[in-house]
């Protein structure tokens, strides 16, 4: 297998159902904004925040592990031992999240927010759903198969936004609402097992692989770190909010934080792939070429990045005026903040998934211990006098501490490089970027206005571009190489 065209071909695979997610997620929030309303949208917005808490106590470090020890073992040519992790990993999926279970359900029927303990409970039900199929997913993913998992999650999303849709069209509660989500959470399941089996079909009589002693010297660190990066990224602040301010502003932060997050998931597409690629190149010993693919992706994710978080944060008024009403109007002035956080952590996501792979357990349990405490003792201090600016200070403090460590860090520890200069210049075309467009828009909320804006900030952001020599024959060739290889995959996937 050469590991970077397995990469391009998982990356536009991992892309094209991220714009699927993209879009399926911006219709779904919009039908949960308008149809809940800014109060019920904030009790909402508390349960998925308990379900996102939830499923990183249960998950741990499976999951990557999983990625990590199968792709490491397809790289050497043993799919034999490949399954057998797999078995190892589900087992001790399963136990973790019984315990999770358990442990939990009382202190939700305990400490939860009067009205949502039901929903809460259907939450901590479903964990096993969702913990299984994590497994089999990232098992796919170790085996370089991202073009099931897009098809997967592709059916996934349609269901999920169907059952949204006829829920709150028929007035149903939030229990209703995310009991009916379980059903397609077990139809995904069903399809990822019977998908995992098929691929791994040659290795289905191997023994579940022991757990040594590197295994467990990386996954409980991992671990810690998992949960502690849901902490910072999983808008821990909700929790705070929950206490000392209303339903209406745990819905402005919220929706701010996820339009912020959706418009850093296109840039995000070059770090979906990473893990299987740096742990296959790490397993051959090529220490070059690992070096050379974290310095590249951290520069095209800053490039697709950054212009898009400056037409948010300039059109951020406008944008949710026009998908969610005027009620929501006070989320605006977070968004710009929180874009730019987005787009740092996505790059860190890069970081991490070059430590992930090398197996380090020192540099990403740190950053991650010192950005959670720095996140939760901001938001505990801020948040009661500040409420959803405090919270935003408490995030982005948290993001930035967590974002610094690890560059420093991998660059430190593993004499991996920083692209320092290209990164420069991209942060110049994108404030060169979000100046246009915010004199462009005026303050106006009309969609012609709307639309001259943005492309005047895109222009923008293309000649400065060109003019920092940013963009070259080098991209050209990566945007045409990655179309051909995508229409080469369409056609391995129908031709007999």
């Amino acid at each position: 297998m050469n590991v970077r065209h397995a990469l391009l071909r998982n990356t536009v695979w991992y892309g094209a159902v991220t714009m699927v997610g993209m879009v399926s997620g911006l219709v779904m929030s919009v039908i949960w904004a308008r149809g809940l309303g800014p109060s019920l949208m904030g009790d909402l917005s508390y349960v998925i925040w308990a379900e996102r808490m939830l499923t990183a106590l249960a998950a741990l470090g499976y999951t990557y592990a999983t990625v990590r020890y199968t792709a490491e073992a397809f790289g050497r040519n043993e799919g034999a031992r490949a399954w057998g992790v797999v078995r190892l990993f589900l087992r001790r999926q399963l136990v973790t999240t019984v315990i999770v279970v358990v442990v939990m359900v009382p202190i939700i029927l305990a400490v939860a927010p009067p009205g949502l303990q039901s929903p809460i409970l259907v939450v901590a039900l479903t964990l096993f759903l969702i913990t299984i199929e994590s497994i089999y997913t990232h098992a796919l993913q170790g085996a370089q198969r991202y073009d099931i998992t897009a098809r997967t999650s592709t059916i996934k999303m349609a269901l999920q936004l169907l059952v949204v849709s006829v829920v709150i069209w028929f007035g149903g509660s939030l229990t209703v609402l995310f009991a009916a989500l379980s059903v397609t959470l077990l139809t995904t399941l069903l399809i990822q097992r019977r998908a995992a089996r098929a691929v791994y079909q040659e290795s289905q009589m191997a023994p579940v692989a022991p757990m040594t002693h590197e295994m467990r010297a990386f996954f409980l660190p991992l671990s810690v770190v998992a949960v502690l990066d849901a902490i910072v990224w999983d808008r821990s602040e909700v929790f705070f909010l929950g206490m000392h301010a209303t339903s209406a502003e745990i819905a402005y932060y919220s929706l701010a934080f996820g339009l912020a997050a959706r418009a850093m998931i296109i840039p995000g597409i070059a770090v979906g792939a990473l893990l299987p690629a740096f742990s296959a190149l790490h397993g051959r010993g090529a220490p070059e070429e690992f070096a050379s693919l974290y310095r590249g992706t951290l520069r095209y994710v800053a490039l697709v990045g950054a212009p898009l978080a400056a037409l948010v944060a300039a059109l951020a008024p406008a944008l949710i005026a026009w998908l969610y009403g005027d009620d929501y109007l006070p989320a605006a002035p977070m968004v710009g903040i929180l874009a730019a956080v987005s787009l740092l952590s996505a790059m860190r996501q890069v970081a991490w998934a070059a430590l992930r792979a090398v197996g380090d357990r020192r540099c990403a349990l740190t950053a991650t211990c010192v950005a959670a405490v720095v996140n939760v003792g901001l938001a505990a201090l801020l948040i009661p006098s500040m409420t959803t600016t405090g919270a935003v200070i408490a995030n982005t403090a948290g993001q930035l501490t967590a974002t610094a460590w690890v560059f420093i860090g991998i660059a430190r520890a593993h004499r991996v490089g920083f692209p320092f200069a290209d990164l420069a210049r991209i942060a110049a075309a994108g404030v060169l970027t979000l100046v246009t467009t915010w004199a462009l828009v005026g303050g106006a909320h009309d969609l012609v206005r709307l639309g001259i804006a943005a492309a005047g900030g895109v222009l923008a952001f293309l000649l400065a571009a060109l003019a920092l020599r940013l963009i070259g024959p080098r991209e050209w060739n990566l945007l045409t190489t990655s179309t051909r290889r995508l229409l080469t995959s369409r056609a391995g996937v129908t031709t007999p």
